[in-house]
């Protein structure tokens, strides 16, 4: 009774990597979850008993999102990352996950060809293998996508490509990030070759460097679909994101998203626009920063001082990971014999739509104690040097 599309979608990774967050006995760097030690809880008390008082609050609001909020996301979005966006063109999702399968739903029939990054996030593969489309894709660097093979790639194509779908600050899994140079490059090869790059940008915010990130969209107001998100600097349990498009997608990514679920979260739409309207959120994305940066450099350190040689990784200004590449070794049969010993990560091979790569790993840094990151890195290289 399953219709072919769902039954072809593999969510095993997934399910293992949730499995492995909520496995209480192991130091888990699987996830890509907030501490919830930075949930802004006090502030939050004041503004909850101000929204309980809105009796709109509680009521189903416009499948677009509040007018509030848009007026608010417009602000943020021209002061943070340089992209003028009018409140018109914005449409608040449930979680940016949302925002991925809205792009699908709406631009994507079997057969069209999305690229990717080579590695990227393993949930958006998921999301738009639902649209059974063909992957094509492109390999990052220490500095983002390598343009120059994009360009290659393009040229080489038969048929065009509708979609590139990029984590381009921070990204997930590497923690690198694309520099402006080639986010410039990125836009002309769009204009050229015509389609749109979907900018997901969760993790943008958590920036460790304090160096000024202009967004994608900043250089192209119809070329770039931006995909933002408070679940990483605010709280993911009001599942409040959204979509900055062009006036000529606007309305059928309304559809998409109308006829998946009429509205988002009322209730958090309004907590999050006295947030922002407060001035609370500057604030509340430097204690995050501060509460983070010890926990990256803590697992840089504990790489430096017990992988063997052989072993390397990135070093990410921002974000939530770090990019481990083991010569020599299967991850994911490492993984079995990790979480024996303790400790967990997400094997690198679910992060490629093709020709997965069986000897890297992802690393998530936010979620455990400095001390239990160094314990778990210490574990994980004493079973790498015993396999290698």
């Amino acid at each position: 009774m399953l219709s072919k599309r769902i039954k072809s979608i593999d969510t095993t990774a997934l399910k293992r990597v949730l499995d492995l967050i909520s496995a209480g006995d192991i130091i888990s760097f699987a996830g890509g979850v907030p501490s919830v030690e930075t949930f802004p809880l006090e502030e939050l008390k004041d503004i909850l008993a101000e929204v309980s008082e809105i009796p709109q609050a509680f009521q189903y609001g416009p499948s677009e999102g509040i007018p509030e909020l848009r007026e608010e996301l417009s602000k943020y979005m021209k002061e943070r990352w340089g992209a003028k966006v009018d409140p018109g063109g914005i449409i608040v999702t449930h979680g940016s996950q949302q925002g991925i399968d809205v792009v699908g739903r709406a631009l994507i029939d079997p057969g069209d060809v999305v690229l990717v990054e080579a590695p990227t996030y393993f949930v958006a593969l998921n999301t738009f293998q639902v649209y059974e489309p063909k992957f094509a894709q492109v390999r990052v660097d220490e500095e983002g996508i390598i343009t120059e093979d994009l360009e290659v790639i393009l040229k080489n194509m038969n048929g065009r490509i509708k979609i590139l779908y990029t984590v381009p600050t921070f990204q997930n899994p590497t923690g690198t990030t694309l520099t402006e140079d080639r986010r410039k490059h990125l836009v002309e090869l769009a204009e050229e070759y015509d389609f749109y790059i979907v900018e997901d940008n969760p993790y943008g915010d958590i920036n460790y460097s304090g160096r000024k990130i202009k967004a994608i969209k900043a250089f192209s107001g119809d070329r770039v679909i931006y995909l933002g998100s408070f679940s990483k600097i605010f709280a993911p349990g009001f599942r409040i994101a959204w979509m900055a498009v062009s006036h000529d997608l606007y309305e059928r990514f309304l559809v998409a998203k109308q006829t998946a679920d009429v509205c988002t979260n009322t209730f958090g739409q309004y907590a999050a626009t006295l947030f922002l309207r407060k001035g609370l959120l500057d604030n509340h994305v430097r204690k995050i920063t501060e509460y983070y940066r010890p926990k990256r450099d803590a697992m840089l350190d504990a790489l430096e001082d017990y992988m063997p040689e052989g072993v390397t990784w990135t070093r990410p200004e921002g974000g939530m990971f770090v990019w481990a590449t083991v010569e020599g070794v299967n991850t994911d049969e490492l993984l079995k014999k990790a979480v024996e010993r303790g400790v967990a990560y997400v094997p690198g091979s679910v992060f490629y739509a093709l020709n997965p790569r069986s000897d890297q790993m992802r690393l998530n840094f936010t979620f455990e104690s400095v001390e239990r990151i160094q314990d778990g890195v210490k574990a994980l290289a004493s079973l790498v040097k015993e396999l290698s």
